[in-house]
């Protein structure tokens, strides 16, 4: 029996559309711990960060093996939401173990199986946006879920800064997964795949047969010269993108404070006298929480406002903006780290959370507007390969940050050069995404075949 063409909703689904952008609450509850607990935490804990710079790789690695596969099984079997259920699950609860061992080789093991579980989450989320979106507001829901899931992060930075401030790892790891598991229960029950009409079991010869469309979809890309181009700059973003998001709290910690005790007794002094709006800082967690609210807070109003952006002007028009905007708050938290603290907080803040929201919400529908309808989870596996193998960046940085530390004698320069060095795959991602050209009405259902 033929499989019938999947088709796009033509009105927008409010309560699996709510449901939906809560997720993206939900698992930014995972993110803003890495950021602002976890890798600061680890980095003190291993006394570098090369180790965890090359796990956060190793996982994404695995991540952009599989998850193409299975996207495009989620194309087949109608069971992307099952796929969502079961990934976050798996990261859920080594999150809620981070602070259980003591030895670092298995905090390690668990980062590698919740990064890994959330990365795949990702794919199977991103596929479910037609799902419950019409396309004239794809670009305003997914923004939405940008501008949500930065609230989340101020929800995290409010428990883990200030509410649970004092309480120990173990339990405050345990704590966030919990809250992640809360906000990620609607879309287990709300939201479910849309687009294919008629499925089929799961069988193995499926899975071979898949494994071999998506191999035949890479090998293709070259004559897609349009999705070609734009995977490769999504790649280069957003591998900045990742590594911004994981060294970001330790950046902003070390670049301005020095620890001179213990992982466990932290005794931290400024490096010079550190004025941020005319307020003078002498605790990191002071400077960490501003910096934190205050790139949350306008990457949710920028999430928004890029959404109806999107869908006016065009969702390439604004990935490319937005990417340029990265760079600008890249260069400048670079040279102002350690420095001026004002005009680093309206570097990493100001443009860089502009850059941030809109790499994510217009890459999203972008995706979409390329894809084949009946193709869209597998060509958000292989958005999901940009994502996940995006691994050049946090390997180099953390590597960066320990070597330069040890030439020079100096961590202050180990940091902001490492975080300068990103600048050379936003630049290269800019690139490739000036070659991008937006197909003309018509052309959308032969996007498989050719440019």
């Amino acid at each position: 029996m033929s499989q019938p063409a999947p088709q796009f909703l033509p009105k927008t689904l409010k309560l699996p559309a709510a449901a939906w952008i809560a997720y993206d609450l939900a698992n930014t509850v995972y993110a803003a711990v890495l950021t602002y607990v976890f890798v600061p935490y680890l980095g003190r804990l291993l006394g570098s960060q090369s180790a965890q710079g090359i796990v956060n790789s190793l996982s994404m690695i695995a991540a952009g093996l599989l998850v193409p596969l299975f996207a495009s099984m989620a194309d087949h079997t109608g069971r992307a939401r099952l796929y969502l259920v079961l990934t976050t699950l798996c990261c859920i609860v080594p999150m809620g173990l981070f602070g259980l061992p003591s030895e670092p080789v298995m905090v390690l093991g668990l980062f590698f199986l919740a990064n890994l579980a959330y990365n795949a989450a990702l794919v199977f989320y991103n596929s479910l946006l037609p799902s419950v979106a019409s396309p004239q507001r794809q670009g305003l829901v997914s923004g939405l879920g940008v501008g949500l899931g930065y609230f989340g992060t101020l929800i995290t930075l409010v428990l883990a800064l200030m509410v649970f401030k004092d309480m120990g790892y173990t339990t405050k790891f345990a704590v966030l997964a919990g809250v992640f598991f809360l906000f990620a229960l609607p879309s287990f029950f709300l939201v479910r795949e849309r687009r294919v009409l008629l499925r089929e079991p799961f069988t193995f010869s499926l899975a071979r047969q898949q494994a071999k469309s998506v191999l035949a979809t890479l090998r293709d890309l070259p004559r897609n010269r349009t999705m070609m181009w734009f995977l490769l700059g999504n790649f280069f973003c957003v591998d900045v993108l990742n590594t911004a998001i994981m060294f970001f709290g330790a950046f902003t910690e070390n670049a301005f404070f020095v620890n001179t005790g213990t992982v466990d007794n932290e005794v931290w002094v400024p490096r010079a006298t550190v004025q941020v709006f005319g307020m003078v800082m002498t605790d990191p967690a002071d400077l960490l929480k501003l910096a934190g609210f205050s790139l949350n807070t306008l990457a949710l109003l920028f999430g928004v406002m890029l959404g109806f952006l999107t869908d006016r002007f065009g969702s390439l028009r604004i990935l490319r903006l937005s990417a340029f905007f990265l760079l600008l708050g890249l260069i400048g938290s670079a040279y102002w780290g350690g420095g001026d603290a004002t005009l680093y907080i309206v570097a990493i803040c100001g443009f860089g959370g502009l850059g941030l929201s809109g790499v994510w919400t217009a890459g999203r529908k972008l995706l979409i507007e390329l894809s084949p309808v009946e193709k869209i989870g597998e060509y958000f596996g292989l958005y999901g390969i940009t994502v996940k193998l995006s691994v050049i960046g946090s390997a180099v940085f953390g590597v960066v940050v320990d070597q330069v530390t040890r030439a020079t004698g100096s961590d202050l320069q180990g940091w902001k050069v490492a975080l300068a060095s990103q600048a050379v795959p936003l630049a290269l991602g800019l690139v490739f995404l000036s070659f991008v050209r937006m197909p003309k009405a018509g052309d959308r259902h032969q996007a498989s075949g050719g440019s």
